[in-house]
């Protein structure tokens, strides 16, 4: 082959390898977000955190937010308004605290708008809405607790929720629906129960373990006391934990 012929053989290969180098590079490049679409503006996705953010400590304050909702509804339990209502200021002070501290994370939204609900179901001193606005709001609030990856936050607050829904229609002497929150209670602890077992607290665990179950055959048995005795143990051992991640 001539020497003329193959510099424009090497000339097209060169070509060919810039231009698909040119198309892999677009291809790479994330596409523009589009300004508009069929039915308005597209959805603005809220950005993930900074990869070293993901895994800090939650604020205090979000545990102490447990800690209040317990209070709650203990007051609600018993019907003791006063102990209701001044549950509720302290969650709303502490929330407005912790509102400033986590900006607009996953949940943060939602948490106000039930924490306005259970205001509003507290001072008409509607009883099961106040429940179900307190679980919400603390559902939200787990939420949050899933941006913090290192914390048993959430799980902690989900098992306290679970808690809650059992607690309530045993009150009510519902039973049927008790069975059926203390199923879910038992199987919200089988997957979260991992997130907690740490040296310095596994004494606690194994004490809510069988608590939880020994609630799933209270409640079972229609037997309210055998009932209250293992919440009152759940109790002491999940505020145990709670305090012992308090601030890791």
């Amino acid at each position: 082959m001539s020497t003329w012929k193959r510099k424009i053989q090497y000339w097209g290969i060169a070509c060919l390898i810039l231009s698909l180098l040119s198309s892999g590079c677009s291809m790479l490049t994330p596409a523009k977000k589009p300004e508009v679409g069929p039915t308005g503006d597209p959805i603005s996705a809220k950005p993930n955190p900074p990869f070293a953010e993901r895994f800090w400590s939650p604020p205090e304050e979000l545990y102490d937010l447990e800690a209040t909702a317990g209070v709650i509804f203990d007051g609600l339990r018993t019907e003791q308004w006063p102990q209701v209502e001044k549950g509720l200021s302290t969650l709303q002070t502490t929330w407005l605290e912790t509102r400033l501290l986590i900006g607009e994370k996953k949940g943060a939204k939602e948490a106000d708008e039930a924490l306005q609900k259970l205001s509003a179901s507290v001072t008409e001193k509607r009883a099961p809405e106040v429940y179900e606005n307190l679980n919400r709001f603390m559902g939200s609030i787990s939420e949050i607790g899933k941006s913090y990856k290192l914390s048993p936050l959430s799980d902690i607050i989900a098992v306290g929720n679970a808690v809650r829904n059992v607690s309530f229609y045993v009150e009510d002497r519902n039973w049927s629906k008790a069975a059926s929150k203390a199923k879910e209670l038992d199987d919200t602890w089988g997957q979260v129960k991992p997130s907690m077992e740490k040296v310095g607290i596994l004494n606690e665990i194994t004490k809510t373990h069988v608590s939880i179950k020994q609630i799933k055959d209270a409640v079972n048995a229609e037997n309210k006391g055998a009932f209250e005795d293992q919440a009152a143990n759940i109790n002491e051992s999940m505020g145990r934990i709670r305090e012992f991640y308090r601030g890791k």
